[in-house]
């Protein structure tokens, strides 16, 4: 019996103005799968991304998460639905200690004054939410700096507790925005490990990521990108030696050997 991909994009299209940031993508996301979408700079993964998201919605195609139709909903209602997601620049709360910020994205519903309509049972969130943002500070190797800033931690500590924050709510799926950027080579082969624990829990993720090493090492599955639409689709071996895919990185002296 086969099943239906978690995520479905069917033409999607993000166009502004006259530039066609994203111009007819399909492909699919399968259930525990771990994607890559790749590309030079400029090729529409962002944008392909905050659509996915709802921070750019689509202006033409459909996107389906699980079954139903995605394309125009808010980046609120996608978290209901178990939709998570990173950015490339770090959107940590400087007011806020470490476990605060991760405990924010256990938060999908409610909100601050649900606890004013019924407090015994916000207290009783309080402390799964509290568990659960420990938990997730554990996973990415951080629970030590539950009390810390997060401005007063190295980067690539920073970064790890934005994935924390994204995953806090064991979403169905995870997108990340370029998550190993600026990090050491240490600090990459940790995200690394971390992404694969999670496709083995279960958790479907798609990374946009300029690493091929990283994501042809990691990832299952490869899309790539080049001016708005897919050159190459499939495994990673099979995409990285597309000739489409080498003549958009460097260009088309180096496709004929």
């Amino acid at each position: 019996m086969t099943t239906e991909p978690l995520v479905r994009l069917d033409g999607v299209m993000v166009h502004f103005g006259g530039v066609k940031a994203v111009d007819g993508v399909t492909f699919t996301l399968e259930r525990g799968s771990l994607c890559g979408v790749v590309g030079p700079n400029g090729s529409g993964k962002t944008t392909l991304i905050n659509a996915m998201s709802g921070i750019s919605p689509a202006t033409g195609g459909r996107i389906e998460f699980l079954g139903s139709d995605t394309t125009r909903s808010s980046p609120f209602a996608l978290a209901r639905l178990g939709l998570r997601r990173t950015f490339q620049s770090i959107r940590l709360l400087p007011e806020l200690d470490v476990l605060a910020n991760v405990a924010l994205g256990a938060d999908s519903g409610g909100g601050q004054y649900d606890g004013l309509l019924r407090p015994r049972r916000s207290r009783t969130n309080e402390r799964r939410t509290r568990e659960q943002a420990l938990a997730a500070l554990d996973r990415v190797g951080l629970v030590h700096l539950a009390r810390h800033r997060p401005t007063d931690l190295p980067y690539g500590h920073q970064r790890m507790i934005e994935i924390a924050r994204a995953v806090v709510s064991e979403p169905e799926v995870l997108l990340l925005d370029e998550p190993v950027a600026g990090m050491s080579g240490e600090e990459r082969r940790q995200v690394a490990d971390l992404l694969i624990s999670l496709r083995a829990d279960g958790m479907t993720q798609m990374l946009v990521e300029h690493d091929l090493g990283l994501v042809t090492r990691i990832c299952d599955h490869l899309v790539a990108l080049d001016h708005g639409q897919v050159i190459a689709d499939g495994d990673p071996l099979t995409v990285m030696n597309d000739s489409s895919v080498r003549e958009a990185y460097l260009g088309p002296q180096h496709t004929s050997a």
